[in-house]
């Protein structure tokens, strides 16, 4: 097994690749390392092949065609730099890295200590404390190098996650009057109840012809957002964040990219009394729809607008050939509900509408650290911890 570095007329391979082999893990798509990049950070993208791709005359890899390396690609990394004080930083690789699970074939220890091998290389070069690692797999799975020595430092459960560990995932395959007749009563209700109200509902993408309306209609959804955080208290991304994310998942079309290939966002408003009361941005990548970011309005509550607004986005995502719809966190038990209640996140309310859609209960291994440098990484954790107390 061999590294390579993915070069940007390979993006289709990569982002197939993840979508045919896990697309829960769209953050390790090609936009969102884009995404990443226009923030500001810096980012690798690494491939692990067959040995047989680098034949004898083809011993470089611009000789390699695409056809050749998707036959041949056996797992990827997206890894971005997170900057630290001092010069130092971390290395993160967002719901990854990613293996075809079909090719490896009881290989998974192997191919993880190869890529995570290269991460040492460059997490030496850019003086990284460490690694934070969450793969896209499920707690009842075994991930192979939980435990096991073999790279310096053993793989260390995080104190803290970045992506939500516990999630719902509906099935969408579903007739619609099945996938109704699965909600709970309350929810269903309440679909009707919106459906009577003058509520219009539309959906933007953000394209090259378009900017100035669709700049328009994200100020709205950030106002929202603003009013939201107030209201429920939780630390929003700030407004920039939010539209770099829109432009990097939408601003960059070619003939190349399609819809099961290219990570793609879009804007939804709910629009009530001439007032956009209820906003969410959904992200689209093969097989999946994500349900990433939301808003209301402290007005016309009771005209229940994020429910109507949920469902068409779920009935969009059906139309648009998407299999799963990604509620995209939750809190997994009672027990666990209580301890993420507090003044900065309190996740009780979310969980209850999300559950009220129906969907199975997906929970994640969580994050882990790659630890290589102790005493540094002693202090950063630290340090951490006495930042989420205030």
């Amino acid at each position: 097994m061999k590294i390579i570095q993915f070069k940007k007329n390979q993006k289709a391979i990569w982002n197939e690749f993840i979508a045919e082999n896990n697309s829960e893990s769209f953050l390790q798509a090609w936009e969102w390392g884009e995404f990443n990049r226009v923030l500001g950070r810096k980012v690798w993208r690494i491939g692990i092949v067959e040995n047989s791709l680098f034949s004898r005359g083809k011993m470089k890899e611009s000789r390699i065609t695409n056809h050749e390396l998707k036959i041949k690609l056996l797992g990827v990394a997206l890894i971005v730099k997170y900057d630290l004080p001092f010069g130092r930083s971390y290395l993160y690789c967002p719901r990854g890295p990613v293996v075809s699970e079909s090719r490896i074939k009881n290989q998974e220890s192997r191919i993880f200590s190869i890529l995570l091998d290269e991460i040492k290389k460059i997490a030496k070069k850019e003086k990284s404390l460490f690694l934070k690692i969450d793969p896209p797999m499920g707690v009842e799975q075994n991930f192979p190098l939980l435990g096991k020595e073999g790279l310096g430092e053993v793989l260390k459960k995080s104190p803290n996650e970045v992506q939500p560990k516990n999630t719902l995932i509906l099935d969408i395959t579903k007739p619609e009057e099945d996938l109704l007749k699965e909600m709970k009563p309350k929810t269903r209700y309440n679909i009707r109840l919106a459906g009577k109200k003058e509520l219009r509902i539309k959906n933007y993408e953000l394209r090259m012809d378009n900017k100035i309306f669709f700049k328009e209609k994200f100020e709205e959804f950030w106002g929202l957002v603003k009013e939201t955080s107030a209201r429920d208290k939780f630390r929003a991304h700030n407004k920039n964040y939010y539209w770099k994310m829109m432009e990097s998942l939408n601003g960059d079309k070619t003939k190349s990219d399609t819809a099961s290939c290219r990570l793609r966002a879009k804007l939804y408003l709910a629009e009530y009394d001439n007032e956009i009361v209820a906003a969410n941005i959904v992200l689209y990548f093969g097989d999946l729809a994500v349900y990433l970011h939301g808003a209301s309005s402290n007005k016309h509550r009771n005209v229940m607008a994020p429910y109507l607004l949920q469902w068409r986005q779920i009935l969009d995502a059906k139309n648009a050939g998407c299999q799963k719809y990604d509620f995209w966190g939750i809190a997994r038990s009672q027990k666990s509900l209580k301890s993420i209640k507090s003044k900065v996140n309190d996740w009780s309310g979310i969980t209850r509408f999300k559950k009220g859609f129906g969907g199975e209960e997906k929970n994640y291994i969580g994050a882990y650290d790659l630890i290589f440098r102790r005493r540094e990484y002693e202090l950063y954790k630290f340090v951490k911890k006495i930042k989420n107390r205030n």
